[in-house]
């Protein structure tokens, strides 16, 4: 693939955004309701225009790779995965509506974006392989 052109002093910019991103990623992987499909895409669109090393490592990651590959190729998300992506987002706001989040003017707010993100995940294209 041919990388896209970028002006030279966008590339830091591109290059702060993908290792923010990809920060938030990680940090999403253990703690609830702090997203990392989302992030890391991000990563990857950023990489993609300001570092070719880092593009190439995410896109090549055992973990990660794959599923970024199948998302911007159009594939979708493996069935098992987006199972688990539902259950536990249902689960995190779940806990959040019932026992974190205090006013009910934020309930609904924090309800509203849960059931979004469900409704999103949920009509992402599944990929037949796991």
């Amino acid at each position: 693939m041919v990388a896209p052109q970028t002006r030279r002093w966008m590339k830091p910019l591109y290059l702060l955004l993908g290792l923010v991103s990809l920060a938030v990623g990680l940090v999403g992987i253990v703690l609830p309701l702090v997203p990392t499909t989302g992030p890391l895409l991000i990563a990857a669109f950023a990489f993609g225009r300001s570092s070719d090393r880092l593009h190439s490592w995410l896109m090549n990651h055992r973990r990660f790779g794959r599923f970024i590959t199948d998302f911007q190729s159009g594939r979708g998300i493996p069935i098992g995965t987006k199972v688990l992506a539902i259950v536990a987002m249902t689960a995190a706001f779940t806990y959040s509506v019932g026992w974190v989040v205090p006013t009910a003017v934020a309930k609904g707010l924090v309800a509203a974006v849960g059931v979004w993100a469900i409704w999103y995940v949920a009509h992402l294209p599944t990929s037949r392989s796991e």
